[in-house]
């Protein structure tokens, strides 16, 4: 389980101050930002969806009032086939529980029809002497840019496809060539501020991410050690807890304590006292090698190490790892009876059982530990859980 390192900053943290003018983060930060996005644009995605249904809707009723038949036949079923089923697909999307987290793709196929379909009109109406007013598209770019959230880069794509497709008929079919340059130099201004307001509002929701995130990861780990802390350690536990019921796993427990730590306190002083936590937190984290495994402090000089799949395993050998972890940084204790700085640990280990079966547990490692500090400090003890026959590791 991986953990926060005291002298380090945290990959969030890194990428705030790296900065991210390309908006793109690395691969896995990436995934989660895409999540975290599609979860907080739903509500806007499904209004902008029916706002764009009922505008078109409109324009079906304006096309069919205004223009010649010639060209209302072709431009209401533009409408009606293509842009108005891809804004609905987008809504739909968004009340599907599976889509939730990838919406960029629905999102990016209605913004790119509605494009493209409004392109389409404006060229029939070019194609048959009927130019429609430029003012449509200008609006449609800017809605991609600032409303339909497709993501900058997608926006950027979908918004220069459809100029490419806006300025191809124009010079297929439009007559007024002064016209027809101002529709196109229009555009690209619409282009220009678009993507310009477009960047920055993504780079403000990246930012925002980042920040979030760093604050959830603070809340849930120590600041001393960057270990996880206990709230951190409750919902690990709980969680684990409930997979290893459903999968009849084992689970062991480990309570470790900095023997004599007031003596060290009093002795080198309260920053050497920090330091010194801050490398028993370091050396007990190296004894969670699995992805479940997780090492928490868990208050003042002591920790937990919980262990997932523990099955097969000695109880001991996991304690004796985690109290020879420290043995080995070997850092001088002149009062205590070893010289050096010791911990005592305590671990019980059971197979899953029901709701307050974890509780137990960790009252036996509590148990453990105090007999481990009664028998001497600087050594392992291991108690059994409530439960002999739910206790049988092996």
């Amino acid at each position: 389980m991986s953990r926060l390192p005291p002298t380090s900053a945290s990959v969030y943290q890194r990428t705030l101050e790296r900065g991210f003018p390309v908006l793109r983060f690395e691969p896995v930060l990436e995934v989660e930002y895409q999540r975290f996005h599609s979860r907080a644009q739903l509500q806007r995605v499904r209004w902008a969806g029916w706002l764009g249904f009922v505008i078109f809707a409109a324009f079906i009723g304006l096309d069919v009032a205004t223009l010649p038949a010639d060209v209302h036949r072709w431009t209401v079923p533009i409408r009606v086939l293509l842009i108005m089923p891809a804004l609905l697909l987008a809504v739909v999307a968004s009340h599907s529980r599976g889509w939730r987290t990838r919406m960029r793709l629905p999102i990016f196929i209605a913004a790119l029809s509605t494009g493209l379909g409004t392109a389409a009109v404006i060229a029939v109406g070019l194609q048959r002497g009927h130019p429609l007013p430029y003012e449509g598209i200008l609006l449609v770019a800017m809605a991609i840019y600032l409303l339909a959230s497709p993501g900058w880069w997608g926006a950027l794509a979908i918004n220069l496809l459809t100029l490419a497709a806006v300025l191809g008929a124009e010079l297929a079919w439009q007559a007024d060539a002064q016209a027809g340059l101002y529709q196109v130099v229009f555009l690209l201004a619409a282009n220009v501020v678009g993507a310009s307001g477009g960047y920055f509002l993504e780079h403000g929701a990246r930012s925002v991410f980042l920040v979030q995130r760093m604050l959830d990861e603070r809340a849930r780990h120590d600041g001393l050690t960057g270990l996880p802390n206990r709230g951190a350690l409750d919902e690990h536990l709980a969680r684990i807890w409930r997979q290893a019921v459903r999968e009849r796993a084992v689970v062991a427990l480990a309570m470790v304590d900095v023997d004599h730590f007031k003596r060290y306190n009093d002795r080198y002083g309260h920053a050497e006292g920090d330091a010194a936590l801050q490398a028993v937190g370091a050396a007990v984290a190296t004894q969670a090698r699995r992805p479940l495994d997780l090492a928490a402090r868990y208050g003042g000089e002591e920790f937990m190490l919980v262990w997932y799949r523990a099955a097969g395993v000695d109880p001991a050998e996991l304690g004796e790892g985690v109290r020879e972890a420290v043995e080995a940084l070997a850092l001088p204790h002149a009062d205590s009876p070893r010289g050096h700085l010791t911990v005592s640990v305590g671990v019980a280990a059971a197979h899953a059982g029901p709701q307050g079966a974890v509780q137990a547990l960790m009252e036996a490692a509590d148990a453990a530990l105090y007999a481990a500090k009664q028998q001497g400090r600087d050594r392992v003890a291991v108690q059994a859980a409530p439960s002999a026959a739910a206790c049988t590791v092996g």
